[in-house]
Protein backbone atom coordinates (compact mmCIF):
# COMPACT_ATOMS: atom_id res chain seq x y z
CA UNK A 1 0.00 0.00 0.00
CA UNK A 2 1.01 3.55 -0.64
CA UNK A 3 0.65 4.71 2.96
CA UNK A 4 4.71 4.68 3.90
CA UNK A 5 5.72 6.17 0.47
CA UNK A 6 8.63 8.97 0.80
CA UNK A 7 6.07 11.77 1.66
CA UNK A 8 9.39 14.05 0.19
CA UNK A 9 9.55 12.99 -3.28
CA UNK A 10 8.62 14.68 -6.12
CA UNK A 11 5.14 16.08 -6.83
CA UNK A 12 5.75 16.74 -10.53
CA UNK A 13 7.60 15.64 -12.87
CA UNK A 14 8.11 16.41 -16.61
CA UNK A 15 8.86 14.13 -19.72
CA UNK A 16 10.14 15.36 -22.60
CA UNK A 17 12.37 12.31 -22.35
CA UNK A 18 12.20 9.16 -20.32
CA UNK A 19 14.00 10.12 -17.42
CA UNK A 20 12.66 11.07 -14.41
CA UNK A 21 11.13 9.64 -11.46
CA UNK A 22 9.20 6.44 -12.16
CA UNK A 23 7.27 4.12 -10.00
CA UNK A 24 9.09 2.68 -7.73
CA UNK A 25 8.58 -1.25 -6.41
CA UNK A 26 7.81 -1.64 -3.10
CA UNK A 27 10.89 -3.89 -2.22
CA UNK A 28 13.31 -1.50 -3.99
CA UNK A 29 12.67 1.51 -1.70
CA UNK A 30 15.17 3.01 0.92
CA UNK A 31 15.78 1.07 4.64
CA UNK A 32 13.23 1.97 6.74
CA UNK A 33 15.15 5.28 9.10
CA UNK A 34 14.67 6.00 12.72
CA UNK A 35 12.19 8.93 11.85
CA UNK A 36 10.60 6.55 9.43
CA UNK A 37 9.94 4.02 13.04
CA UNK A 38 8.92 7.25 14.86
CA UNK A 39 6.21 8.47 11.71
CA UNK A 40 4.56 4.80 12.14
CA UNK A 41 4.15 5.47 15.54
CA UNK A 42 2.33 8.37 15.08
CA UNK A 43 0.13 6.65 12.29
CA UNK A 44 -0.65 3.87 14.68
CA UNK A 45 -1.71 6.19 17.90
CA UNK A 46 -3.87 8.36 14.80
CA UNK A 47 -5.39 5.16 13.99
CA UNK A 48 -6.02 3.94 17.50
CA UNK A 49 -7.90 7.37 18.26
CA UNK A 50 -9.42 7.41 15.06
CA UNK A 51 -10.94 4.70 15.67
CA UNK A 52 -12.44 5.23 19.07
CA UNK A 53 -13.84 8.66 17.92
CA UNK A 54 -15.12 7.29 14.56
CA UNK A 55 -16.75 4.23 17.04
CA UNK A 56 -18.72 6.87 19.34
CA UNK A 57 -20.05 9.19 16.80
CA UNK A 58 -21.56 6.24 14.68
CA UNK A 59 -23.26 4.53 17.40
CA UNK A 60 -24.34 8.04 19.18
CA UNK A 61 -25.58 9.19 15.20
CA UNK A 62 -23.31 12.34 15.51
CA UNK A 63 -20.72 11.87 12.22
CA UNK A 64 -23.46 13.50 9.94
CA UNK A 65 -25.71 16.47 10.28
CA UNK A 66 -29.40 16.66 11.76
CA UNK A 67 -31.02 17.09 8.05
CA UNK A 68 -29.24 13.77 7.31
CA UNK A 69 -30.12 11.20 10.15
CA UNK A 70 -33.95 10.75 8.30
CA UNK A 71 -32.20 8.70 5.79
CA UNK A 72 -32.26 4.93 7.52
CA UNK A 73 -29.64 3.88 4.98
CA UNK A 74 -26.81 6.25 7.20
CA UNK A 75 -27.46 4.30 9.62
CA UNK A 76 -24.93 1.50 8.93
CA UNK A 77 -22.66 3.74 7.17
CA UNK A 78 -20.31 2.69 4.40
CA UNK A 79 -17.51 4.11 2.37
CA UNK A 80 -16.90 2.16 -0.95
CA UNK A 81 -18.51 -0.55 -0.09
CA UNK A 82 -16.63 -1.08 3.13
CA UNK A 83 -17.96 -0.64 6.29
CA UNK A 84 -16.90 2.54 8.19
CA UNK A 85 -17.82 1.12 12.21
CA UNK A 86 -14.56 -0.06 13.58
CA UNK A 87 -15.70 -2.63 16.04
CA UNK A 88 -16.30 -4.99 12.64
CA UNK A 89 -12.90 -5.43 12.71
CA UNK A 90 -12.04 -5.49 8.77
CA UNK A 91 -8.67 -5.22 7.41
CA UNK A 92 -10.22 -2.99 4.97
CA UNK A 93 -11.87 -0.07 7.19
CA UNK A 94 -8.37 0.36 8.38
CA UNK A 95 -6.75 0.83 4.77
CA UNK A 96 -9.60 3.62 4.49
CA UNK A 97 -9.11 5.70 7.83
CA UNK A 98 -5.55 5.87 6.91
CA UNK A 99 -6.44 7.40 4.20
CA UNK A 100 -8.54 10.17 5.67
CA UNK A 101 -5.50 10.14 8.18
CA UNK A 102 -2.84 11.26 5.24
CA UNK A 103 -5.21 13.15 4.01
CA UNK A 104 -5.33 15.50 7.29
CA UNK A 105 -1.46 14.80 8.61
CA UNK A 106 -2.48 12.40 11.18
CA UNK A 107 -4.83 14.68 13.49
CA UNK A 108 -7.81 12.04 14.41
CA UNK A 109 -10.43 14.47 14.79
CA UNK A 110 -10.05 16.34 11.40
CA UNK A 111 -10.02 13.51 9.80
CA UNK A 112 -13.04 12.10 11.24
CA UNK A 113 -14.85 15.23 10.72
CA UNK A 114 -13.31 14.98 7.10
CA UNK A 115 -15.21 11.55 7.06
CA UNK A 116 -18.44 12.88 8.26
CA UNK A 117 -18.09 15.69 4.94
CA UNK A 118 -17.68 13.15 2.57
CA UNK A 119 -21.15 10.79 3.56
CA UNK A 120 -22.63 14.08 3.68
CA UNK A 121 -21.44 15.53 -0.24
CA UNK A 122 -22.33 11.19 -0.88
CA UNK A 123 -25.83 12.16 -0.14
CA UNK A 124 -25.88 15.62 -1.27
CA UNK A 125 -24.83 14.80 -4.69
CA UNK A 126 -26.59 11.79 -4.69
CA UNK A 127 -23.46 9.57 -5.89
CA UNK A 128 -25.51 6.59 -5.89
CA UNK A 129 -27.51 7.37 -8.20
CA UNK A 130 -24.74 8.18 -10.97
CA UNK A 131 -24.75 4.26 -12.56
CA UNK A 132 -28.48 5.08 -13.36
CA UNK A 133 -27.76 7.71 -15.45
CA UNK A 134 -26.82 7.75 -19.12
CA UNK A 135 -25.19 10.59 -20.21
CA UNK A 136 -24.73 9.48 -24.22
CA UNK A 137 -22.19 7.42 -26.22
CA UNK A 138 -19.98 10.32 -26.81
CA UNK A 139 -19.03 10.74 -23.21
CA UNK A 140 -19.30 7.20 -23.09
CA UNK A 141 -16.17 6.78 -25.77
CA UNK A 142 -13.69 8.60 -24.10
CA UNK A 143 -13.54 7.31 -20.62
CA UNK A 144 -12.39 3.77 -20.34
CA UNK A 145 -10.75 1.81 -17.22
CA UNK A 146 -8.57 -0.63 -18.66
CA UNK A 147 -5.39 -2.51 -17.58
CA UNK A 148 -2.87 -2.04 -14.42
CA UNK A 149 0.24 -0.65 -13.80
CA UNK A 150 3.13 -2.85 -12.30
CA UNK A 151 1.81 -2.40 -9.25
CA UNK A 152 -1.71 -3.31 -9.48
CA UNK A 153 -3.30 0.37 -9.76
CA UNK A 154 -6.50 0.13 -12.29
CA UNK A 155 -5.96 2.45 -15.24
CA UNK A 156 -8.10 5.17 -15.93
CA UNK A 157 -7.95 7.11 -19.16
CA UNK A 158 -9.91 10.12 -19.90
CA UNK A 159 -9.00 11.30 -23.79
CA UNK A 160 -10.16 14.81 -24.54
CA UNK A 161 -9.35 14.81 -27.90
CA UNK A 162 -13.20 14.59 -29.32
CA UNK A 163 -13.43 18.41 -27.84
CA UNK A 164 -11.63 19.62 -30.91
CA UNK A 165 -15.04 18.99 -32.79
CA UNK A 166 -17.03 22.47 -32.00
CA UNK A 167 -20.73 20.84 -31.46
CA UNK A 168 -19.43 18.51 -28.62
CA UNK A 169 -17.74 20.95 -26.97
CA UNK A 170 -20.97 23.33 -26.97
CA UNK A 171 -23.33 20.58 -26.23
CA UNK A 172 -21.23 19.15 -23.28
CA UNK A 173 -19.74 22.46 -21.95
CA UNK A 174 -22.26 24.87 -23.56
CA UNK A 175 -24.02 25.57 -19.99
CA UNK A 176 -24.05 25.14 -16.58
CA UNK A 177 -26.22 22.92 -16.65
CA UNK A 178 -24.06 20.68 -19.38
CA UNK A 179 -20.71 21.90 -17.44
CA UNK A 180 -22.43 19.95 -14.21
CA UNK A 181 -23.54 16.88 -16.38
CA UNK A 182 -20.09 16.57 -17.55
CA UNK A 183 -18.99 16.57 -14.11
CA UNK A 184 -21.39 14.10 -12.56
CA UNK A 185 -20.12 11.89 -16.05
CA UNK A 186 -16.50 12.63 -14.59
CA UNK A 187 -17.65 11.15 -10.89
CA UNK A 188 -19.07 7.93 -12.38
CA UNK A 189 -16.02 7.39 -14.06
CA UNK A 190 -14.44 7.84 -10.73
CA UNK A 191 -17.00 5.53 -8.58
CA UNK A 192 -15.85 2.75 -11.69
CA UNK A 193 -12.15 3.09 -11.20
CA UNK A 194 -12.58 2.78 -7.22
CA UNK A 195 -15.04 -0.80 -7.71
CA UNK A 196 -11.90 -1.99 -8.77
CA UNK A 197 -9.99 -1.64 -5.59
CA UNK A 198 -9.72 -4.12 -2.73
CA UNK A 199 -8.42 -2.29 -0.42
CA UNK A 200 -6.46 -5.12 0.78
CA UNK A 201 -2.73 -5.21 2.61
CA UNK A 202 -1.22 -6.12 -0.66
CA UNK A 203 -3.86 -5.32 -3.05
CA UNK A 204 -4.85 -2.48 -4.74
CA UNK A 205 -6.10 0.93 -2.87
CA UNK A 206 -5.81 3.59 -5.92
CA UNK A 207 -5.97 4.31 -9.51
CA UNK A 208 -3.72 6.36 -11.83
CA UNK A 209 -5.36 8.48 -14.13
CA UNK A 210 -4.34 9.27 -17.40
CA UNK A 211 -5.43 12.01 -19.11
CA UNK A 212 -5.19 12.77 -23.04
CA UNK A 213 -5.06 16.39 -23.98
CA UNK A 214 -4.00 15.55 -27.88
CA UNK A 215 -5.10 18.01 -30.23
CA UNK A 216 -7.09 19.59 -27.38
CA UNK A 217 -8.59 22.97 -28.37
CA UNK A 218 -7.38 26.16 -26.81
CA UNK A 219 -10.90 27.66 -26.47
CA UNK A 220 -11.95 24.32 -24.57
CA UNK A 221 -9.11 24.97 -21.68
CA UNK A 222 -10.90 27.63 -20.26
CA UNK A 223 -14.06 25.39 -19.81
CA UNK A 224 -12.54 22.44 -19.12
CA UNK A 225 -10.05 23.68 -16.32
CA UNK A 226 -13.10 25.66 -14.61
CA UNK A 227 -14.72 22.44 -14.61
CA UNK A 228 -11.52 20.70 -13.24
CA UNK A 229 -11.21 23.08 -10.32
CA UNK A 230 -14.10 21.91 -9.23
CA UNK A 231 -13.31 18.13 -10.22
CA UNK A 232 -9.54 17.81 -8.62
CA UNK A 233 -11.55 19.50 -5.11
CA UNK A 234 -13.65 17.03 -4.93
CA UNK A 235 -11.41 14.16 -5.05
CA UNK A 236 -9.28 16.02 -2.76
CA UNK A 237 -12.03 16.39 -0.19
CA UNK A 238 -13.96 13.06 -0.86
CA UNK A 239 -11.97 10.64 -2.18
CA UNK A 240 -8.32 10.75 0.05
CA UNK A 241 -5.33 9.22 -1.33
CA UNK A 242 -7.49 6.93 -4.20
CA UNK A 243 -5.59 8.56 -6.51
CA UNK A 244 -1.76 7.06 -7.06
CA UNK A 245 -1.03 9.44 -9.46
CA UNK A 246 -2.01 11.89 -12.54
CA UNK A 247 -0.25 11.25 -16.20
CA UNK A 248 -0.94 13.94 -18.66
CA UNK A 249 0.17 12.69 -22.18
CA UNK A 250 0.31 14.29 -25.09
CA UNK A 251 1.48 17.87 -23.81
CA UNK A 252 1.85 20.46 -26.34
CA UNK A 253 4.53 23.05 -25.52
CA UNK A 254 1.97 26.07 -25.23
CA UNK A 255 0.11 23.90 -22.60
CA UNK A 256 2.75 24.04 -20.33
CA UNK A 257 2.22 27.80 -20.02
CA UNK A 258 -0.80 27.14 -18.94
CA UNK A 259 -0.03 24.93 -16.45
CA UNK A 260 2.76 27.50 -14.67
CA UNK A 261 -0.87 29.37 -14.44
CA UNK A 262 -3.63 27.32 -13.61
CA UNK A 263 -2.72 23.22 -12.83
CA UNK A 264 -0.17 23.84 -10.11
CA UNK A 265 -2.91 25.17 -7.94
CA UNK A 266 -5.02 22.35 -8.62
CA UNK A 267 -3.11 19.39 -8.70
CA UNK A 268 -0.44 20.74 -5.79
CA UNK A 269 -1.58 17.59 -3.38
CA UNK A 270 -1.47 14.91 -6.22
CA UNK A 271 1.49 13.52 -8.05
CA UNK A 272 1.37 14.59 -11.78
CA UNK A 273 3.71 13.69 -14.79
CA UNK A 274 3.44 15.30 -18.27
CA UNK A 275 4.20 13.46 -20.87
CA UNK A 276 5.22 14.79 -24.60
CA UNK A 277 4.05 13.16 -27.10
CA UNK A 278 7.82 11.85 -28.41
CA UNK A 279 8.02 10.82 -25.16
CA UNK A 280 4.79 8.74 -24.06
CA UNK A 281 5.32 5.00 -25.62
CA UNK A 282 8.88 4.65 -23.49
CA UNK A 283 8.01 6.67 -20.48
CA UNK A 284 4.57 5.22 -20.31
CA UNK A 285 6.33 1.25 -20.42
CA UNK A 286 8.32 2.34 -17.48
CA UNK A 287 5.74 1.09 -14.94
CA UNK A 288 3.03 -0.32 -17.38
CA UNK A 289 3.46 -3.61 -18.94
CA UNK A 290 2.56 -3.19 -22.67
CA UNK A 291 -0.36 -6.10 -22.44
CA UNK A 292 -2.05 -3.57 -20.37
CA UNK A 293 -1.11 -0.17 -22.49
CA UNK A 294 -3.66 0.39 -24.50
CA UNK A 295 -2.40 0.13 -28.32
CA UNK A 296 -2.62 4.18 -28.63
CA UNK A 297 0.03 4.63 -26.70
CA UNK A 298 2.50 2.03 -27.30
CA UNK A 299 0.83 -1.10 -25.94
CA UNK A 300 -1.21 -3.82 -27.62
CA UNK A 301 -4.14 -3.58 -25.04
CA UNK A 302 -7.58 -2.74 -26.39
CA UNK A 303 -11.03 -2.85 -25.44
CA UNK A 304 -12.46 -6.03 -26.74
CA UNK A 305 -10.77 -8.62 -29.60
CA UNK A 306 -8.88 -11.82 -29.11
CA UNK A 307 -6.92 -11.18 -26.44
CA UNK A 308 -7.00 -9.91 -22.79
CA UNK A 309 -4.57 -8.47 -20.38
CA UNK A 310 -3.82 -11.54 -19.51
CA UNK A 311 -2.45 -12.59 -22.65
CA UNK A 312 1.17 -12.22 -21.64
CA UNK A 313 3.36 -10.64 -24.52
CA UNK A 314 7.16 -11.18 -25.29
CA UNK A 315 9.55 -9.23 -26.26
CA UNK A 316 12.34 -8.82 -28.58
CA UNK A 317 14.90 -6.23 -28.73
CA UNK A 318 15.96 -5.05 -32.53
CA UNK A 319 19.35 -3.15 -32.84
CA UNK A 320 19.88 -0.44 -35.17
CA UNK A 321 20.55 -0.77 -38.94
CA UNK A 322 19.27 -4.88 -38.23
CA UNK A 323 16.92 -7.22 -39.21
CA UNK A 324 14.75 -9.41 -36.98
CA UNK A 325 12.32 -11.95 -37.16
CA UNK A 326 9.19 -13.46 -35.03
CA UNK A 327 7.94 -16.99 -35.97
CA UNK A 328 4.86 -18.77 -34.77
CA UNK A 329 5.20 -22.55 -35.81
CA UNK A 330 1.73 -24.27 -37.08
CA UNK A 331 2.14 -28.00 -37.63
CA UNK A 332 -1.56 -28.45 -37.09
CA UNK A 333 -3.97 -27.85 -40.30
CA UNK A 334 -7.04 -26.08 -39.54
CA UNK A 335 -6.05 -23.45 -36.71
CA UNK A 336 -6.52 -20.06 -37.02
CA UNK A 337 -3.04 -17.85 -35.97
CA UNK A 338 -3.99 -14.37 -34.17
CA UNK A 339 -1.18 -12.08 -33.20
CA UNK A 340 -0.89 -8.60 -32.22
CA UNK A 341 2.51 -6.79 -32.38
CA UNK A 342 4.08 -3.40 -31.92
CA UNK A 343 7.37 -1.51 -31.80
CA UNK A 344 8.84 1.54 -30.06
CA UNK A 345 9.94 3.65 -32.84
CA UNK A 346 7.96 4.61 -35.77
CA UNK A 347 10.41 4.21 -38.34
CA UNK A 348 10.19 0.41 -38.06
CA UNK A 349 9.07 -1.48 -41.34
CA UNK A 350 7.69 -4.87 -41.13
CA UNK A 351 6.85 -8.01 -43.37
CA UNK A 352 3.94 -10.86 -42.70
CA UNK A 353 3.94 -13.64 -44.41
CA UNK A 354 2.80 -17.50 -44.32
CA UNK A 355 5.49 -20.26 -45.59
CA UNK A 356 4.69 -23.27 -45.49
CA UNK A 357 6.93 -26.67 -44.73
CA UNK A 358 6.22 -28.02 -48.25
CA UNK A 359 9.05 -26.91 -50.68
CA UNK A 360 7.39 -27.07 -53.46
CA UNK A 361 3.85 -24.38 -52.06
CA UNK A 362 4.53 -20.56 -52.11
CA UNK A 363 4.89 -18.11 -49.63
CA UNK A 364 1.69 -16.12 -48.57
CA UNK A 365 1.87 -12.59 -48.35
CA UNK A 366 -0.29 -11.62 -45.66
CA UNK A 367 0.22 -7.91 -44.92
CA UNK A 368 3.45 -5.59 -45.94
CA UNK A 369 3.30 -2.36 -43.98
CA UNK A 370 5.87 0.86 -44.41
CA UNK A 371 6.46 1.48 -40.98
CA UNK A 372 4.89 -0.67 -38.00
CA UNK A 373 3.66 2.53 -35.92
CA UNK A 374 1.36 1.72 -33.49
CA UNK A 375 0.00 -1.95 -33.14
CA UNK A 376 -1.09 -3.99 -35.65
CA UNK A 377 -3.32 -7.20 -35.34
CA UNK A 378 -3.83 -9.71 -38.11
CA UNK A 379 -4.92 -13.28 -38.12
CA UNK A 380 -4.38 -16.08 -40.36
CA UNK A 381 -6.05 -19.55 -41.28
CA UNK A 382 -3.80 -22.54 -41.21
CA UNK A 383 -4.59 -25.05 -44.64
CA UNK A 384 -1.02 -26.98 -44.45
CA UNK A 385 1.92 -26.62 -42.03
CA UNK A 386 3.99 -24.13 -41.98
CA UNK A 387 5.04 -20.99 -39.70
CA UNK A 388 4.02 -17.19 -39.43
CA UNK A 389 7.23 -15.30 -40.48
CA UNK A 390 6.89 -11.39 -39.54
CA UNK A 391 9.99 -10.01 -40.34
CA UNK A 392 11.59 -6.17 -38.85
CA UNK A 393 14.21 -3.89 -40.39
CA UNK A 394 15.26 -0.93 -38.38
CA UNK A 395 16.90 1.69 -40.53
CA UNK A 396 17.87 3.79 -37.92
CA UNK A 397 20.93 3.52 -35.10
CA UNK A 398 18.74 3.24 -32.48
CA UNK A 399 17.88 0.04 -30.67
CA UNK A 400 13.76 -1.18 -30.37
CA UNK A 401 11.71 -3.13 -28.94
CA UNK A 402 9.56 -5.31 -30.46
CA UNK A 403 6.64 -6.30 -28.42
CA UNK A 404 4.20 -9.27 -29.71
CA UNK A 405 1.49 -11.69 -28.41
CA UNK A 406 -0.04 -14.64 -30.58
CA UNK A 407 -2.93 -17.49 -29.99
CA UNK A 408 -3.66 -20.52 -32.27
CA UNK A 409 -7.38 -21.37 -31.81
CA UNK A 410 -9.67 -23.80 -33.94
CA UNK A 411 -11.54 -22.67 -36.91
CA UNK A 412 -15.00 -22.32 -36.26
CA UNK A 413 -16.75 -22.53 -39.88
CA UNK A 414 -19.63 -19.94 -40.15
CA UNK A 415 -22.67 -21.91 -41.73
CA UNK A 416 -25.74 -19.37 -43.36
CA UNK A 417 -29.43 -21.29 -43.43
CA UNK A 418 -29.86 -21.52 -47.53
CA UNK A 419 -32.96 -19.16 -48.45
CA UNK A 420 -36.33 -21.07 -49.39
CA UNK A 421 -38.50 -20.01 -51.89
Amino acid sequence: MDEDQDPDSPNETFHDTIDGEILTPKEEREPETLLGTELKKKKKKALNDLRTRLEDSLINYTLIGEKYKSNDHLRDIELWGVPLLPSRGQDRTDMILKKFLKAKDYNAQNALEMIGKTVMWREDFNVDKVFDEMFGPDLDNIGYIEGRDKAGHPLCYQMFEAFKDKDMLRNRLGSKDSCEQFLRWRIKLMERCVRKLDFKHDGADSVIQIIDVKNIPRQFLNEIFQGSKKYFSILQENYPGLIYRFVIVNVPMWFFAFYTLNMRLMTRKYKVMYVKPSAITETLLKFIEPEHLLAQYGGVGRIGGEFTPNDKVLEKKIKGYTTENIEIATSEVGLTVYWDVTVTGSDVTYKEEFVPEDEGSYNVLVQKGNQIGRMTSNSFHVNEPGKILISFANPTSKSRKIFYRYKLKPFQAMYTQPVQD
